[in-house]
């Protein structure tokens, strides 16, 4: 059978009606060529060659190939199309893996998938109130406390949920994204969702009292200190280990749902605020986000925030804000200057379902493929100096209620593909040609051991919500 490449590719590539009349073995044969007036790649029989504006479009390129060559089972069609180069150059994703762990085979059928597809840059969540994922040097009860829980599945069987990355695993990923072009961003929430860490460690905390590590989902009143000398000398060491292990430009802090009950009450707190002429508990989150930003740059790497970071009525101009809560994050941030990643919730966060069926695992909210494929990356309500600041944007997956990664690539897939069209294309997406490539893109996830979800891809007379990101 004749495939028409342009129904089949993912994002979506220039050239339509692109046919072939034989195929070809590459065996690695593939010549890369940058700073190229436009974005092509042909095949020839016994090699390739990939020209392209940029390394980020060139690995694009690289990615249409390795599709091929999973559509024909390790061989390729000799044919040449053109592409689009991307329409945003970070485009990320960020697996959870404190709620549920995830082997490392597993994260890397995942993000060898995403890179095929488009996605550049992945978002390691490895510390939140459910476990801390991987060991600090001089700081043993991490592993020994922080990586486990108590798992209450049985009666009158004590089990505990558990799991840790050694360094050999975080490098053996940071090693596979490199080859596939994906730059890793280790994230550590801090100074809320800390539970974990105070587990092992309550001298960082306001109370000083013995803590669990969490075994429920939500928001604990239990943060850090920003008082505590002993928590700098921390945080100092924890930045360093992933900077000497992570190449990437990025360490996310964090910065989401921090409770500020305890800091209004904790008196090294109070004294810290009257020491430093900090006037409210959410300026004192300032504090924090800008001292931990300037430890990430003293590390040689730049601090990313989720929105609530800019709460505060200042932070440091170099932390990159992750708008998640809507597109008020990014509307406040661009006014301020700070770089910008867009993954609001509506729509771009795979842990809502794609329909109100209670076999998914799914937190509350529904959005479908297309929602996935609508919703807006350019914000061009903003004028364009602001505009120039959004860099780019993310879809997140927390797995609270996926115990599994089969459970995880059912969520992700096929929504993944929609908003890949999205973040490459923008205004030259079509979603009549997302749709057609539907069998095509189920085949690929099929042939490459992944779980695609049969759910509808709109969501007329579903019942659904409708995607409103404000």
């Amino acid at each position: 059978m004749i495939r028409e490449l342009d129904k089949i590719l993912t994002p979506q590539i220039k050239s339509e009606g692109v046919r072939y009349t034989k195929t070809t073995v590459l065996d690695g044969k593939i010549k890369v060529l940058t700073s190229e007036p436009q974005n092509h790649v042909s095949i020839t029989e016994g090699q390739a060659v990939v020209s392209a504006v940029s390394q980020d479009a060139a690995n694009l390129g690289l990615g249409y190939i390795r599709q091929l060559e999973v559509y024909f089972d390790g061989s390729v069609p000799v044919c040449e199309f053109d592409y689009f180069s991307p329409s945003l150059s970070y485009r990320g994703f960020l697996i959870d893996v404190c709620r549920h762990f995830v082997p490392v085979d597993e994260l890397k059928r995942i993000i060898g998938l995403m890179a095929m597809i488009g996605y550049n840059t992945f978002q390691w969540h490895l510390t939140d109130d459910q476990g801390w994922r991987f060991p600090v040097d001089g700081y043993p009860l991490i592993e020994k406390i922080s990586t486990k829980r108590d798992n209450e599945e049985y009666e009158n069987v004590k089990l505990s949920y558990e799991g840790m990355y050694s360094d050999a695993d975080l490098r053996d990923v940071v090693s596979f994204c490199t080859s596939v072009g994906v730059t890793v961003v280790p994230e550590i929430d801090v100074p809320g969702h800390a539970t974990a860490l105070l587990a092992a460690y309550p001298i960082f905390g306001c109370t000083g009292r013995i803590l669990n590590v969490q075994k429920k989902w939500g928001i604990f009143k239990d943060v850090l200190n920003p008082a505590s000398k002993e928590l700098w000398t921390f945080l100092d060491a924890v930045v360093g280990k992933l900077a000497s292990i992570f190449p990437g430009p990025y360490i996310h802090i964090g910065g989401d749902e921090c409770p500020y009950d305890q800091w209004e009450q904790n008196p090294d707190c109070l004294a810290l605020m009257k020491e430093q002429g900090i006037e409210s508990a959410s300026a004192l989150q300032g504090y924090f986000t800008s001292r931990l930003a300037s430890v990430v740059t003293a590390h040689g790497k730049r601090a990313m925030g989720w929105d609530e970071v800019v709460d505060s009525p200042s932070i440091d101009k170099s932390v990159v804000v992750m708008s998640w809560r809507g597109l008020d994050g990014a509307r406040i941030a661009t006014s301020r200057g700070h770089n910008v990643i867009l993954c609001p919730q509506q729509g771009m966060y795979f842990d809502k379902g794609y329909t109100e069926d209670d076999f998914e695992p799914r937190q509350w909210g529904t959005y479908s493929v297309k929602d996935s494929f609508d919703i807006d990356l350019f914000m061009k309500e903003l004028e364009p100096e602001r505009r120039a600041l959004i860099i780019g944007a993310q879809c997140n997956i927390f797995t609270e209620r996926m115990r599994s990664g089969r459970e995880m690539e059912y969520m992700m897939f096929p929504r993944a593909f929609a908003l890949s069209d999205n973040m490459c294309l923008g205004d030259d997406r079509n979603w009549q040609k997302t749709l057609s490539r539907r069998e095509a893109i189920k085949e690929l996830c099929w042939k490459l051991n992944i779980v695609c979800s049969p759910a509808k891809w709109e969501a007329k007379g579903s019942g659904l919500m409708k995607v409103q990101v404000i």
